[in-house]
């Protein structure tokens, strides 16, 4: 869609009333089906003819809680493992550290057993390792199991196998799968046991939370089927920062009979139980549509007519909620690679915090929260970012983001609130509904980022030098990261964005007092005049967003 038409499209939306303050929830509610509505269309349209990636939600549910059973394939089985799952072309088994308190990286097959719904419903089962695809580690799926059938790459059609997985009041999972034979009419179960296990989850006080490591969720990512084809995901905190728990193998009990036994040490090396729901966006296929080399042509010609036809008719059905005010819009963007991505973040000293709280405005229900901003942190501060980027997807745009940390009443930790925002390009807001467009821009030249947000005395500016080779780095702390999970704007409206798991890699750190800048925006006022820390991102970050999100619930 061109800058033209959005504008157009988003002046046509514009509210008919008062013009002195954000637009009324029935203005919104109608924009958000109207505009997202007809993009939702325009994309749907787009995947049938095979030039748009389609995005669905997909939810593994928290009760009965998802589980993984990681066996150890010791090195000296490794071999004849990765003989037995009979890998595709260009790929090879890969060691994984899957948490931070893992002592060290190992051969794995992982069996996760949850509930879905989204894409698809009902129970699923996945038999998975660890493989290179000649870039990165990522999730390798041997053998999937669907209580309700689903569709896959390698099916395509996957015809219902029941099977149980359940949990009792004590906190007793019971998980119970036979074997199946092929019958007339799809998979017939047989009297055999294919696995079965128990697992007892130990009262609150005595559970013990883990971390999962970062290239654990990033393997993710992209997630490979056997004909080397991948699926694409979005995550949110609930996959790196989850409520993980690790049972104690003497509380599980387990009779596993599939093929992949005589390759494993018996005696898992981690039982994990989630203890809350996993949220991520799926775009299935993905290699269908954008080939990568890793899919034979003919199994990739006649899965790309199918996913066409087949994706097309979801999101199709999709858009239609979006008009009916029943689905939430899903809307891909990105933050690209060049320019790279500026923040500069200023520590609110506590005799400035009551008179910052004023002037942000926050909605009823939101306080302003810590948070740390990357690992090592001593501790949590209030703190006030710019993010200055260029932003692709409907329209491409410079945009900067003024933002702070606040606490929405949940449990999930702090959330991202927009202080104030604008585009070098028309865009859709909650506040603005219409926002022209302003001046933003954000460029290398030579070897500083030069950026400048706003015009006359309240602009801000910067210059920002861009280190030299083995730059130093910081990792984003997960907080942080997780607090881009919902962002929040002045009307109480929120956005839920789900990211790849670049968001969680190191990004350059840049010496505050090597950074020149003039600060005549709102919130110089409330911090000083040197940023307490610079950072560059490394990488662009592909998202996926559900614009006003929360709306309905207003």
């Amino acid at each position: 869609m061109s800058a033209l038409l959005l504008s157009t499209g988003l002046a046509s939306c514009a509210p008919t009333g008062p013009t002195n303050g954000p637009p009324d929830l029935a203005t919104l509610r109608s924009t958000k089906s109207s505009f997202y509505g007809q993009q939702a269309l325009d994309e749907a349209t787009a995947v049938g003819n095979g030039t748009r990636q389609p995005v669905l939600d997909f939810t593994v549910e928290g009760t009965p809680p998802s589980i993984f059973v990681n066996y150890v394939v010791p090195d000296t089985q490794a071999s004849a493992f990765a003989a037995a799952a009979a890998l595709p072309p260009g790929f090879s088994l890969a060691k994984m550290q899957i948490l931070e308190s893992d002592p060290e990286p190992r051969y794995w097959l992982s069996l996760n057993v949850y509930r879905v719904s989204g894409l698809t419903t009902g129970l699923r089962a996945e038999w998975s390792t660890y493989v290179n695809d000649g870039s990165a580690t990522r999730f390798m799926i041997l053998r999937a199991r669907a209580s309700e059938g689903s569709i896959d790459p390698i099916g395509p059609l996957a015809l219902p196998e029941p099977f149980g997985h359940s949990v009792d009041s004590a906190g007793l999972i019971t998980t119970a799968m036979n074997k199946t034979v092929p019958g007339p009419l799809g998979p017939v179960l047989t009297g055999q046991n294919l696995f079965t296990s128990t697992i007892q989850m130990p009262p609150s006080a005595q559970r013990n939370y883990v971390v999962p490591t970062r290239s654990w969720v990033g393997a993710n990512d992209f997630i490979y089927w056997t004909n080397g084809v991948n699926d694409r995901t979005f995550h949110n905190s609930t996959s790196h920062s989850a409520p993980l728990i690790s049972i104690d193998t003497a509380d599980v009990t387990l009779a596993d009979d599939t093929e992949w036994a005589p390759f494993v040490d018996p005696v898992p090396g981690h039982v994990l139980v989630y203890l809350d729901k996993l949220q991520f966006m799926i775009s299935p296929w993905w290699n269908v549509t954008e080939p990568d080399g890793r899919v034979d042509p003919n199994t990739r010609a006649t899965l790309f007519d199918l996913k066409k036809t087949m994706y097309s008719g979801l999101m199709t059905i999709n858009a239609l909620g979006v008009i009916g005010g029943t689905t939430e819009p899903i809307v891909q963007s990105a933050v690209v690679s060049s320019p790279q991505s500026v923040y500069w973040h200023w520590k609110v000293p506590a005799s400035q915090l009551s008179a910052f709280e004023t002037a942000a405005h926050l909605p009823a229900g939101l306080t302003l929260a810590e948070i740390r901003l990357q690992e090592g942190d001593p501790a949590p501060a209030q703190w006030l970012t710019l993010n200055v980027y260029k932003s692709s997807g409907a329209t491409t745009e410079y945009r900067a983001e003024w933002t702070t940390y606040v606490n929405d009443g949940t449990s999930r930790g702090p959330r991202t609130f927009v202080l104030e925002s604008s585009a070098s390009a028309p865009v859709l807001d909650p506040i603005h509904l219409f926002a022209p467009a302003s001046a933003v821009s954000h460029w290398l030249i030579g070897a500083s980022y030069s950026t400048v947000v706003g015009t006359g005395p309240t602009a801000f500016s910067s210059s920002v030098p861009l280190p030299s080779q083995g730059p130093p780095t910081v990792l984003p702390h997960r907080d942080f990261v997780g607090a881009g999970d919902l962002r929040y704007w002045s009307n109480g409206v929120a956005d839920r964005v789900f990211a790849e798991s670049t968001v969680l890699d190191e990004k350059i750190s840049v010496d505050p007092s090597l950074v020149s800048i003039a600060n005549g925006g709102a919130w110089s006022a409330f911090v000083a005049a040197s940023p307490d820390l610079v950072w560059i991102d490394r990488f662009g970050v592909d998202r996926v967003t559900n614009p006003w999100w929360n709306l309905n619930g207003l």
